[in-house]
């Protein structure tokens, strides 16, 4: 009899199953209905309060900060890339094609006197509508150049300071990457080296995601190298920042049932990257639950004056209007201590 009970379980089990998937299906791919852009310039931030257990999963990391973003609706939604700018602001890329340049709390000097910048990305012509998924963003700190990278067209775009689009390159090492799932994180080093990691994941026990390390500028047109990253548990990279060391941080995500949005930060170095490499990411801190949840895609890393990192996270609510929303992290930790 206890073996029929299992048995009559299962159906309830698969049901259940089936149902989450398609919730799930439904707040990843559902869309609150296109804005057309306000114009405002406006952008408010609501901080948010975090209890001891979050603070404890983020050690050695210390959270300083911690803000939900709002603005103009068809713009200040859909984050995916973030990075800093020469001046100290930070610049943040969506879904639809934002392009967002944020004035940090506590932020002073010419950064802060510049203010928010909030407008659209100028994206290569003739491509349709819904390749403007704008994913990752990398910034030359000496020039205030930026790269982005566009998921659904497997493509680097490189734009001036002043956020002029300059040059584009569909890089062959990408070209069979498939749709919705290509470039999903880039980080410039501070060699200039370009380390690229795709969402999808590969054939193999390892469950890996691909890397391409290109020895520069993608739009140069050299071949990367090719290798592969292990990410801890089912977490994929979502986003990726360089430290001064040359080492590189590496933003993962997983979404558990019922709904919850975990994020891994974890550590890895490139000097470890070859051909047919093998590289895993190792673990550094982690938001498990409670106010900080939410799909954190972007990440952002920069050294102060003391040698302490400033770390900064931001989170794409997949223009939901539900269960997400737009949430900007502060963290700071002492390099030694990663």
């Amino acid at each position: 009899m206890a073996i029929a009970r299992r048995a009559g379980r299962r159906p309830v089990r698969s049901i259940a199953v089936l149902l989450f998937s398609a919730f799930v299906l439904f707040v990843v791919w559902f869309r609150s209905e296109p804005q057309s852009a306000s114009g405002s310039q406006d952008i408010a931030f609501r901080p948010i309060g975090a209890g001891k257990g979050a603070a404890e999963a983020l050690a050695p990391l210390r959270l300083v900060g911690a803000w939900q973003l709002t603005g103009d609706p068809a713009l200040v939604t859909g984050l995916s890339g973030l990075d800093v700018l020469p001046d100290g602001r930070l610049i943040a890329v969506g879904d639809r094609g934002a392009q967002l340049v944020i004035v940090p709390p506590g932020l002073t000097g010419p950064g802060a006197r510049a203010g928010h910048d909030v407008r659209s990305l100028d994206q290569p012509p003739g491509l349709p509508k819904e390749t403007d998924d704008t994913e990752t963003v990398a910034v030359d700190p000496a020039t205030g150049r930026f790269w982005t990278a566009m998921e659904t067209d497997n493509r680097v775009v490189l734009y001036a300071a002043d956020g002029s689009r300059q040059a584009d390159i569909d890089p062959a090492a990408m070209e069979q990457w498939p749709k919705n799932v290509g470039p999903e994180a880039m980080a410039r080093l501070p060699d200039g080296r370009f380390l690229i990691l795709g969402e999808m994941r590969e054939k193999g026990p390892d469950r890996t995601f691909p890397i391409l390390l290109f020895p520069g500028d993608p739009l140069d047109g050299a071949d990367p190298v090719q290798a592969h990253l292990a990410m801890p548990g089912d977490y994929k990279p979502v986003g990726a920042a360089a430290l001064p060391d040359g080492r590189v941080l590496v933003l993962g995500r997983d979404l558990r049932f019922p709904f919850r949005f975990f994020s891994l930060i974890a550590l890895i170095d490139p000097r470890t990257i070859g051909p047919a490499a093998l590289v895993r990411a190792e673990p550094v801190a982690a938001i498990r639950g409670g106010a900080l949840s939410d799909n954190y895609e972007g990440i952002a890393a920069t050294s102060g004056a003391d040698g302490r990192l400033t770390v900064w996270l931001v989170s794409d609510d997949n223009q939901q209007q539900i269960l997400q929303s737009t949430k900007l992290l502060k963290l700071v930790v002492d390099p030694a201590d990663l």
